[in-house]
Parts: C-alpha cells; sequence; structure tokens
C-alpha cells in the first residue's frame, strides 16, 4: 500500500506538470537523484526566467543565512507571471544531528513553518534534499502546503524496459536479459545507468550483448568481489590478487572489500547450510537481485562448509588486528586472501 502511494505521488507529479498545474511547494528526496533533477528540468521548462535568472530563478545550495532564505521568499518575479526558486539540501527536515548536519533550531522551525503558510501564487519552491525524516514537523507542513515525492530506485522490471526503449530510440537491440545483467553489475541509480548505458551504445554495433557489458562498462564495487570470490574458488591466485591490485589501485577502502568478503560468504554459508540447489530458491531466500543469488548458489558449490566457515569468522579477528594497530589494513586483506587460496587447495 506504502509503495503504491509513493508511485501514485510521481504520477500526480507528472500529471500536474503535464497540464501545468503546479504546487507552490515541492520536496523532492529519496535515492533516486536522476528523477529528481528530471522532474526540476520539467518544473524550469514551465517557469521560463525571461531572460533576468537573478530575479526568476534563484538557486540556493547548502544551509543558507536566514537572510537568504527571506530575500529569496519575499521577493517578486520580473518580466514575468512566476519564478522559482531551487533549494538544495538545506536539511531542514531532519530530526536527529548527523555529522555536519543539524537540524533547525525552534527559531528556524518558526521561520520555516510562517513561511509554508505564506507563498505567493507567483512563486514555485522546490527542496531538492538528501536527508528527510518524514517524522518531522516541517516535512508535514511543506506537504501540506504543496507535495512531497519520494523518488525510490525503480524496480527491476521498469528498469529493463527502460534500457530496452533507451537503446531502441538509439537504434540499438537489447534483449531482457542482457539488460537485467547491466542492471546488475553496476552501481545503482538511473544516473550512473544512463552514463554505462550510453557508453554501451556509443561502443556496440546494433545488438548490446552481454559480453559488451563485461568488457565497457564499470561495474560496481560489489561485483568486482564477485570476480575476487571465483579466483579463490578456482584457487586462482593471479586473479584474486589482480583484482585486489585494481581496487587497490581505484584506491578502494580494505575494510570495504573486506566486509563485502564476509556479506558474499555468509550468502554462500547460508544457502550451504539450508541445501539450497535451485536458483529460485536462493532468490527466495536472499532476496534481491536474481543474479546476484544465482552467483552466489554457483560459488557456494565450489567451497566446502568448512572453508566458508572459517572465511566469515577470520573477518572479525582480522578486524580487530588492524584495529588494535598489529597490521596494516591491505596487508591483512592480502594475507586473508591469501589464507582463503590456501584453504582451498586444501580441500
Amino acid at each position: 500500500m506504502a509503495k503504491a502511494a509513493k508511485k501514485n505521488m510521481v504520477s500526480e507529479l507528472k500529471a500536474g506538470i503535464k497540464e501545468n498545474r503546479l504546487k507552490n511547494i515541492y520536496v523532492f528526496y529519496g535515492e533516486e537523484e536522476y528523477l529528481k533533477e528530471y522532474y526540476i528540468k520539467k518544473i524550469e521548462e514551465l517557469i521560463p526566467d525571461a531572460g533576468l535568472p537573478e530575479y526568476n530563478r534563484i538557486i540556493i545550495s547548502g544551509r543558507a543565512d536566514y537572510s537568504a532564505y527571506e530575500d529569496a521568499w519575499e521577493a517578486m518575479p520580473m518580466m514575468t507571471d512566476k519564478r522559482l526558486i531551487i533549494i538544495r539540501d538545506s536539511n531542514i527536515f531532519t530530526l536527529k544531528r548527523s555529522g555536519d548536519i543539524k537540524p533547525p533550531d525552534e527559531q528556524q522551525k518558526e521561520f520555516w513553518q510562517s513561511k509554508f503558510k505564506r507563498i505567493a501564487e507567483d512563486t514555485v519552491v522546490i527542496f531538492c534534499e538528501k536527508n528527510v525524516d518524514a517524522r518531522s514537523t516541517l516535512f508535514k507542513a511543506a506537504a501540506k502546503a504543496g507535495m512531497a515525492v519520494n523518488f525510490e530506485y525503480m524496480p527491476l522490471p521498469d528498469l529493463r524496459a527502460w534500457i530496452v526503449k533507451k537503446a531502441m530510440k538509439a537504434g540499438k537491440k537489447i534483449d531482457a536479459a542482457a539488460a537485467e545483467y547491466l542492471v546488475s553489475v553496476i552501481d545503482p541509480g538511473l544516473s550512473n545507468l544512463d552514463h554505462e548505458l550510453t557508453k554501451l551504445i556509443n561502443y556496440c554495433g546494433s545488438v548490446i550483448y552481454r559480453s559488451d557489458i563485461d568488457k565497457v562498462t564499470s561495474k560496481a564495487l560489489s561485483v568486482r568481489i564477485f570476480d575476487l570470490t571465483d579466483g579463490i574458488r578456482n584457487g586462482d591466485a593471479n586473479k584474486a590478487f589482480g583484482v585486489l591490485s585494481e581496487l587497490r589501485t581505484q584506491k578502494q577502502s580494505a575494510f570495504s572489500v573486506l566486509y563485502l568478503i564476509y556479506a558474499n560468504a555468509e550468502k554462500m554459508l547460508h544457502l550451504k547450510l539450508a541445501g539450497v540447489s535451485a536458483r529460485k530458491d536462493a532468490a527466495d531466500i536472499l532476496g534481491g537481485s536474481p543474479w546476484a543469488a544465482a552467483k552466489y548458489l554457483e560459488d557456494a558449490a565450489g567451497f566446502s562448509k568448512e572453508a566458508l566457515i572459517r572465511m566469515v569468522t577470520r573477518i572479525p579477528e582480522i578486524d580487530y588486528e588492524i584495529k588494535s594497530g598489529r597490521v596494516a589494513e591491505w596487508q591483512a586483506l592480502e594475507t586473508y586472501v591469501l589464507e582463503a587460496l590456501e584453504q582451498r587447495q586444501r580441500h
């Protein structure tokens, strides 16, 4: 029900833009940055700046001095019927302090409450936020005065359709399986997907194949860990340490790599202990990408239960050794991989 409501808000936003029925206040939030920027541009197209962007297109980024908010809110459009204010990462819809992010104090809350209650019909304000707590009083007030839209990552079926459609517009073909594989091996988000698909469109002939995806795309760190696991599973030290070398050159965190290995090994052990042998069962147990679930199942078959238990239990020990200063991060990671390779060869 909640997901349907969120989807309806996007549909309502789309319909409002199409019919030029704009709200005075929008709060755009959620993980899908591409869609936030897409709909900001759509709204911008409906509010021309009349060649006077300093008056009619006001952009404020980060927590600003409140006089800047006051001036922006109280000004009037010049040579046009409407003006647009875009406020990015104000963090006013947060409840808890996190690092440099501070929730508004009582005086600031009163300021925004009064602004949300009194906004001119000739003004449209878009808050584009990364940090939002829907329980916030200010969030509820802004949503009541206008519209709050949560842009979540699109589900796999929608992403597949998006890829096929974009490829088709460029005169290329990609089947559903290859499209799903592309989604599975890159970092999430339409912006990144658009970038990687554009690379493929420019590189490939009339058809985009899975082998092209392996050659051209920048794979997510979590997927590179599969390559590392493959090296360990097959006793291929050159492959395993080759992946480690690439990750170190890319300045990846050794801790991130360690804990992704831990997560992989834990999932493989889960499938091994459950006695799972079918891909569908693996996907049902692990959730997430069907491709990833199938990969965990395939990898689990290449390890003994004892090897996986050792891979899982060794990580907390290494974490302690690093944090206690006994060994450097990358040295510990390389030692761990070497131990896993030696254990694999013994089995």
